[in-house]
């Protein structure tokens, strides 16, 4: 592939806390089939490829009608969509999350836009503003902190900025809840793959951070509220429930 966006959806089948979730039912499909769905909803998707380090998943995806790579074992899924790169040019890189079935195309979509109108940025990923002030206080649940200009100027795991206990307000914040999809310009990627953890990023646990320790700009695109994640069994049913519910 010479040019245009690829979209990489990196499929480890290993998970502590549901071990081969990619492969989980829903609706008749598996999890990762169900993600690739959407991702062929996308407009601004010109090839789309799983990448992963197992043959059931990969069986899965070829069986659906996608295509699908094995990659071997790799720290991050960033670090497994460089492998599937060699011998591929494309322009922009979009990594989405295999256990995210109810994933709004259009927020991939935006987020390849976003990088197609502002030249100056390296990577884009989504957040939006927090409903519920409980999860801005939940160190699973990461925080951005934007410009101006909607470009990030920190992530974190903790409750950043904002009133706390005894600061004389309710708690409150202006930072935006993280969602973890990203489109990369494709020459950014191989350089962030070779630099070395820093020390934000051994911190807080966010490879995002590594961008920014060395000077990559990421915008920041608005969205209404996230997609749905499947990370436990808990996950899993109220994706089917809402599964259910949109069909």
């Amino acid at each position: 592939m010479s040019g245009g966006v690829l979209v990489v959806i990196p499929a480890r089948y290993q998970s502590s806390r549901l071990p081969g979730k990619l492969l989980a039912d829903l609706a008749g499909k598996p999890l990762v089939v169900r993600t690739l769905e959407r991702a062929a909803a996308m407009e601004e998707a010109d090839e789309i490829l799983v990448a992963t380090d197992d043959e059931r998943i990969r069986e899965a995806v070829l069986d659906a009608g996608y295509a699908c790579e094995l990659t071997g074992d790799h720290p991050t899924g960033t670090d497994r969509i460089g492998a599937v790169l060699a011998g591929r040019s494309p322009e922009i890189v979009v990594n989405l999350q295999g256990d995210e079935p109810l994933l709004d195309p259009a927020a991939a979509d935006a987020l390849v836009r976003a990088l197609k109108d502002d030249s100056t940025a390296d990577l884009a990923t989504c957040a939006h503003r927090f409903a519920d002030g409980d999860r801005w206080e939940d160190p699973n649940v990461v925080k951005v902190l934007v410009d101006r200009s909607q470009r990030a100027l920190y992530f974190s795991r903790a409750a950043v900025p904002g009133a706390f206990p005894g600061s004389g307000g309710d708690p409150r914040t202006v930072a935006l809840r993280h969602v973890g999809i990203y489109a990369w310009r494709a020459a950014a990627l191989p350089r962030f793959l070779e630099w070395p953890r820093g020390p934000l990023e051994q911190i807080e646990g966010l490879e995002q951070l590594r961008a920014l320790e060395n000077g990559l700009v990421i915008r920041v695109v608005m969205i209404e509220d996230g997609p749905v994640g499947v990370d436990t069994p808990d996950d899993l049913e109220r994706a089917r429930a809402l599964w259910n519910k949109e069909h």
